[in-house]
């Protein structure tokens, strides 16, 4: 016979842990069930299997059992995940307050609102909050707008059409220029917040008319 070498001699992880971890009450009481079930048609082993432990703590078990009777079967009662004191907005509050219908004041401050539903929290505390139990429901900028153009606007925009109408996409890149250009609307630069879900910036009841152009107007080109 050849002599092992290294190689086919390697030493391998077990199948299971070499240290058997402390058995709970759920799974002696469950050995003890099928235990009461199956103990004229299997063998112990076979029934110690069906519980994955081992020969020696079925028969400490069977003895304990004997001598102590069968113990309680206890179950873990549920942990809460959120940790702390209850808080003092429930989730209805807060599905109340992103909803555009009975929220008649979504586009005002946090403090605004409180107020207004006379709830007794700080705005700290609401918007965790409404993080928790909405879809990440926040203040967010407000998607505007514009029903009507002006008539300086459609006039250009007819114009345009009547020139292009018979212009193909080779006849628009003939020639590229690059520039820089921008307009500035002191007016329109602070743009509006409204209390929402995430997701729902584009729904009909969270789109605000655009105000008109006032202020003075910069145009800037290079």
């Amino acid at each position: 016979m050849a002599p092992l070498i290294r190689s086919k001699n390697r030493a391998c992880m077990p199948d299971r842990p070499t240290i058997r971890p402390q058995y709970n009450t759920i799974k002696r009481t469950s050995f003890f069930n099928n235990y009461d079930q199956w103990r004229s048609k299997k063998t112990l082993s076979e029934i110690a299997a069906m519980n994955d432990i081992t020969d020696r703590c079925r028969r400490n078990w069977l003895a304990q059992r004997r001598e102590q009777g069968s113990p309680v079967y206890r179950k873990q009662r549920q942990r809460s995940n959120k940790l702390g004191r209850k808080s003092r907005v429930s989730d209805k509050q807060c599905q109340m307050l992103v909803s555009p219908s009975r929220n008649p004041v979504r586009d005002q401050l946090y403090k605004a609102q409180i107020e207004y539903h006379q709830l007794k929290v700080k705005p700290r505390q609401l918007i965790n909050q409404l993080k928790q139990a909405t879809k990440e429901g926040r203040r967010y900028k407000m998607a505007y707008v514009q029903k009507e153009i002006s008539a300086k606007n459609k006039r250009d925009r007819v114009k345009y059409s009547e020139t292009y109408k018979d212009k193909t996409i080779d006849d628009f890149w003939s020639w590229i220029m690059f520039t820089d250009e921008f307009y500035i609307d002191p007016a329109t630069i602070g743009a509006a917040y409204i209390l929402q879900e995430a997701g729902t910036r584009t729904d009909s009841e969270n789109i605000q008319e655009r105000p008109q152009i006032e202020g003075n107007k910069v145009h800037v080109a290079g």
